[in-house]
């Protein structure tokens, strides 16, 4: 600043003072300032990394100087040859998988889809295995981590699932308006479905913050969201934490300290439009691919059983109906005789 020559002394002042103002605001609330700028993004869902002042701050800047902040990105800037080298070496931490088994073929528990699964922010992805934590545009971990849970649900619980692979954060900020078309279509073509799995994973914590210990086994945690009424009307929304807690308890029993609980947060997440529609984060960014996976395993297996459960009750109401009277001969030929007086 002080290399900026001004005409009056009390106008350098003043600027170094606003600039002054500018940061301190920013470090304080920097979610405040994206929401200032960005208003629409305070009355849709909004990512999970908006809402931490740090990763709020870093894609708020991304956006505004259109500019890759990936540090693959900033070394192609730097080193404009790196641009032209396709297939970037990525870092593989290997890991054991004991106790996921090939699930034995089964005949499907139902014909009908009773879960479906997507990922809003497709990109995420485990940099223990791909040495990044975010892959843009493309299918990060957290795909293969959905498809693993799809795979479980399908060849060892007999479930049928519904699963989109579809990239949804090609541009960050509006992911969850393009999730919320697959959601739809996966609604309007599964009436059936008993819930539906937002797959995530967390991101910011240390490495020993991104194990728990189930079963003598070190492995990925999984945390559980759910939106609320807090931004948008969502009037039905503690249907969807209901389930989300059930899920959380059924975890328990099966793997005692695999669930780190159930967290309501303000956005709604697309859940308003299925009453079992959850969110879940499988590990952090500083797990490895296979500690996810395994994750996931057993997250199929909690929801397995709570999928059988709400069967049961779905067949327990179904006899509880009255049952529909045959109609009598008579009857059927005077039905007959009026359709077709009707049609001449």
């Amino acid at each position: 600043m002080n290399s900026v020559q001004f005409g009056h002394e009390g106008t350098q002042q003043d600027l170094v003072n606003a600039v002054d103002w500018v940061f301190s605001k920013i470090s304080q609330d920097p979610r405040s300032m994206i929401l200032t700028t960005m208003p629409a993004l305070a009355w849709q869902d909004t990512p999970e990394e908006m809402e931490r002042p740090g990763p709020a701050l870093w894609y708020w800047l991304a956006g505004v100087t259109r500019f890759n902040l990936t540090p693959e990105s900033i070394l192609q800037a730097q080193i404009p040859m790196l641009a032209q080298v396709q297939g970037t070496a990525v870092i593989t931490v290997s890991s054991e998988t004991a106790g996921l088994e090939e699930p034995p073929l089964v005949e499907n528990l139902s014909k009908d889809v009773l879960v479906g699964i997507y990922n809003t922010h497709t990109g995420e992805t485990y940099s223990l295995t791909d040495g990044t934590d975010r892959l843009t545009g493309k299918q990060g971990g957290v795909v293969l981590v959905a498809k693993e849970v799809q795979r479980q649900l399908a060849e060892k619980h007999a479930i049928r699932v519904a699963l989109s692979d579809k990239v949804h954060d090609a541009r960050y900020a509006t992911s969850y308006l393009e999730s919320e078309k697959t959601v739809r279509q996966l609604v309007a073509n599964n009436p059936s479905m008993i819930t539906m799995l937002d797959i995530h994973r967390d991101a910011g914590r240390s490495r020993e913050n991104c194990l728990v210990e189930v079963k003598g086994k070190k492995t990925a945690p999984i945390l559980i969201i759910v939106g609320s009424d807090a931004r948008l009307p969502f009037p039905n929304w503690k249907q969807n934490y209901q389930f989300a807690c059930k899920l959380a308890d059924k975890l328990d029993q099966l793997y005692p300290g695999l669930c780190l609980g159930v967290r309501v947060k303000e956005g709604r997440y697309n859940q308003f439009l299925h009453p079992g529609a959850i969110l879940v984060e499988v590990g952090s960014d500083n797990n490895s691919l296979e500690e996810a996976k395994t994750s996931a395993v057993m997250l199929a297996d909690a929801l397995a059983e709570i999928i059988k459960e709400e069967l049961k009750k779905r067949d327990g109401q179904d006899q509880t109906k009255p049952a529909l009277k045959e109609p009598s001969a008579k009857e059927t030929n005077e039905g007959s005789e009026d359709k077709i007086e009707k049609s001449v």
